[in-house]
């Protein structure tokens, strides 16, 4: 590698020829970016002593100088400033030409010097930069175009090629002196790195480099990592067989959102998005054996297979899935706009292609998930747990011993967290008859139109011109006649957003606040011509009151109990699914040695056991080391090992006993009690996977520590968060075992807590409605401190309310620390 400060203009000059390859992303350069550069040009154009720094341009060489004179170089790093000052002196030549008066440059001088062309040569080696992709000719015919005025220009004018150029026309022309534009153009520095083939790996260069310009995205990163390595003549070639045809398949869709859920099917595990994303591709592409080459090509026709999926199941591939119900239901889901279970859509999709199951398995998984995913919706069950059990699904299903889609539905079944559960029968029919069913309006509409497709399987109707109707109306209590339908009109709100009084029409507005018998009789879009199956119950009806409304409501709750459909699994698989449970469960449990109980608290050293076993009367301590000594001196490790000693010393019989069973404390309570009580690892891990997920939905918390609910999962005693600090972050932690949990501000810096401690009592009244706060001693003879609030707690209940006082101590936490900056 090589890297020098030179003049930009410089590069323009002598045999180099910069290529643009493939894999980059084309120019993007707006006018923000363009008349930034504009600005730093005048600024130091009309300061002679100056130079102004504009980054770096990395490049490197193809082979050595060709027999047409010409050094080709790959731009690794560059291309937006080499192209908008090409764009600029494109401008300026033209505006020479025409105002040749006063100017200390001249076309043919921009030309003659081939600043832009070397009008004596042909071909490639004719231009001084070639871009990639349909912008390679739209620069070329401006090229071109100044060379010889007089051939026609082919740009695009839709391109920001184009744009940026007339843009630069514009200001060079309002300029009061052009000489300025010339003088800060000369006077533009950069950093040009040459690379060295076969000693530089360019990837890891370009990755360093921080650059001026926009941003590139994950899927531009992933692209050059895959790409940049490969010969040029390969280069080329992926590009034109995969990463082309990828980009054409999704067309306007996120390619970055669709990366990230090919990497969720690929890994099987939650995915970070952003940078994040880009580091755990690297990881994943660079762990194989194979050659690079044949691996970048592998991943390649992997992604553009799964592109095809991923355009088939967010609705923008103009051949759809081949199957018309199968097409309806992928609609179905997305329209429940839950993005997070596209990857698990995905996999579905593709078990489908491959064989792994039928059309109609895929049906009845892609019936189920929406099932599971409207359900939670309608009970206001937060998505912010599905993030990580989506790719366990398909993690489990991978391994399935099982049918695929008996296993998907014993999986939804199983699921017995809070934040996942799918929804009973009575909770959801519960939830439709007692909730505000018109809000969200959009979620009103799918349940309606859905209501009614049950009725239409082999030809599911669009319901796009259609809008939700209240058949009593919102405003009835303005009018006697409806007033008069209600027993007790303090009921009305209730009743009028409910289940058994929305419709669907095309004619909401006809309709209006019309009464009931105007809205039957009405010749177009009235009730009585009405051919909705769920307005069934309008044709006959002479009056709409609270009964009506509640025998209709009754119906169609019914209906879609059957429409979003609990699903079924055989109890084979449900067994195996339990049993796999329950071991996971207990290997967890199993998971916690006797040294953690001391390490946490639970024991402490000294703490006397005895045996409980009938026969026995074996006693022993706790050490300091987190070990058991028998009476007789002995230490062992593990409470097992150390009950089979004193039982072969009492008995003379060497055999393997469960220590944890028979070991018992002061209290009566056995080792495995305290293990399972108070060492619990699940638990530990339930509640700070349900904390994450709880915060995650309080828009406060996330505005100050982020969204937590893409932590990895945590089975500590503490969590902590950041506030930006070196000395001082915000911990909550849990003591199961005392049946509290806390939060607390812990310093590194004593003189900052000392600083706090100072504001001491502004700092009680800020904590006082979490509780008694309770401090270390500022001069206390330990290097750390801590500022903490404890609250009572009940491990077996419901933890809703503590995961709301977590989330507000946290937040409580942060503003204290906001004393100190």
């Amino acid at each position: 590698m090589d890297a020098g400060k030179k003049i930009l203009l410089d590069l323009f000059t002598g045999s180099l020829r910069f290529v643009v390859p493939v894999y980059q992303r084309r120019y993007s350069w707006g006018e923000e970016q363009c008349r930034q550069l504009w600005a730093d040009i005048v600024t130091v154009g009309r300061h002679p002593e100056r130079t102004h720094f504009t980054g770096s341009i990395v490049w490197m060489q193809e082979g050595g100088i060709g027999p047409d004179g010409v050094s080709r170089c790959q731009l690794i790093d560059g291309q937006q400033r080499l192209t908008s000052v090409t764009l600029l002196l494109i401008a300026l030549a033209e505006y020479a030409r025409e105002h040749p008066e006063s100017l200390r440059f001249s076309s043919d001088m921009l030309i003659d010097r081939g600043y832009l062309v070397d009008k004596y040569a042909t071909g490639e080696g004719r231009y001084k930069l070639t871009l990639s992709g349909d912008d390679r000719e739209v620069l070329r015919s401006m090229c071109d175009h100044v060379v010889a005025p007089d051939r026609p220009s082919h740009a695009d004018t839709g391109s920001r090629l184009e744009a940026n150029l007339d843009l630069f026309r514009s200001l060079v022309a309002a300029i009061d002196d052009a000489n300025v534009v010339w003088n800060g153009l000369q006077r533009l520095e950069v950093v040009s790195v040459t690379l060295d083939r076969g000693c530089d790996e360019p990837q890891l260069v370009f990755e360093s480099m921080n650059s001026t310009g926009l941003d590139l995205e994950t899927s531009d990163l992933v692209r050059n990592y895959m790409l940049m390595g490969c010969p040029m003549a390969e280069q080329n070639t992926l590009y034109a067989d995969y990463w082309l045809p990828m980009e054409r398949t999704l067309g306007s869709l996120s390619f970055d959102a669709f990366l990230h859920d090919w990497m969720v099917v690929t890994l099987q595990k939650p995915v970070p998005k952003g940078r994040a994303m880009y580091s755990e591709f690297k990881r994943f592409a660079a762990d194989s054996s194979m050659p690079r080459m044949e691996r970048t090509r592998n991943l390649l026709e992997n992604m553009l297979e799964y592109a095809g999926y991923y355009a088939v199941i967010k609705g923008v591939a103009a051949a759809g899935s081949g199957d018309t119900n199968v097409d309806y239901r992928l609609e179905s889901i997305q329209d429940l706009d839950s993005t997070v279970t596209d990857s698990l859509v995905m996999y579905m999709f593709a078990a489908w292609k491959h064989h792994c199951t039928n059309r109609d398995g895929l049906l009845r998984m892609l019936a189920d998930l929406e099932s599971y995913l409207f359900r939670r919706m309608v009970c206001s069950v937060s998505s912010n747990g599905l993030n990580k059990l989506v790719p366990s699904l398909i993690a489990k299903l991978e391994l399935a011993e099982h049918d695929l889609v008996e296993t998907f539905a014993a999986l939804l079944l199983t699921e017995t967290a809070k934040a996942t559960r799918m929804p009973t029968d009575e909770q959801f029919r519960q939830a439709l008859l007692g909730e505000d069913l018109y809000r969200p309006a959009p979620r009103c509409k799918y349940l309606l139109a859905g209501l009614e497709n049950h009725n239409h399987p082999k030809d599911p109707r669009s319901f796009s011109e259609y809008t939700v109707e209240h058949i009593m109306p919102q405003n009835a209590m303005a009018h006697a006649e409806w007033r008069n339908m209600l027993v007790d009109p303090d009921r009305f709100p209730l009743l009028v957003n409910s289940l058994g009084n929305l419709t669907l029409t095309a004619y909401n507005s006809e309709l209006s606040d019309g009464t009931f018998e105007q809205k039957k009789s009405r010749m177009i879009g009235g009730y009585d011509s009405e051919y909705l199956s769920i307005s069934a119950e309008l044709h006959d009806a002479s009056q709409w009151d609270e009964q009506a409304i509640a025998q209709r409501g009754a119906r169609l709750a019914d209906l879609a109990l059957q429409v979003w459909a609990r699903p079924t699994a055989g109890e084979e698989v449900m067994q195996t699914l339990r049993n796999r449970n329950a071991n996971q469960g207990e290997r967890e449990q199993n998971a916690v040695d006797f040294a953690d109980l001391c390490k946490r608290g639970i024991l402490a050293a000294g703490a006397a056991l005895e045996s409980r076993y009938a026969g026995i009367t074996a006693t022993a301590t706790v050490t300091e080391d987190h070990r058991i000594r028998l009476s007789n001196g002995e230490i062992f490790g593990s409470p097992s090992g150390a009950f089979r000693r004193v039982r072969m010393l009492e008995t003379g019989e060497d055999k393997h006993i469960n220590g944890w069973t028979v070991w018992k404390v002061a209290d009566g309570r056995t080792l495995d009690e305290l293990r399972q009580v108070s060492g619990n690892i699940s638990l530990r891990r339930s509640f700070w996977n349900g904390l994450y997920e709880y915060a995650a939905t309080r828009a406060d918390f996330v505005d100050v520590y982020g969204d937590p609910s893409v932590r990895k999962t945590n089975s500590d005693t503490w969590t902590s968060f950041g506030v930006g600090s070196g000395f001082c972050h915000p911990d909550g932690a849990l003591n199961i075992r005392g049946g509290y949990i806390t939060v607390d501000l812990y310093f590194t810096d004593t003189f900052q807590y000392a600083k706090l401690y100072s504001m001491k009592d502004s700092v009680e009244r800020m904590l006082s409605v979490l509780g008694e706060a309770t401090w270390d001693e500022p001069d206390a003879d330990k290097k750390n401190r801590h500022l903490w609030v404890r609250h009572d707690v009940d491990f077996s209940g419901d933890m809703t309310d503590a995961y709301q006082w977590m989330t507000d101590g946290l937040l409580a936490m942060r503003s204290v620390y906001d004393l100190l900056i």
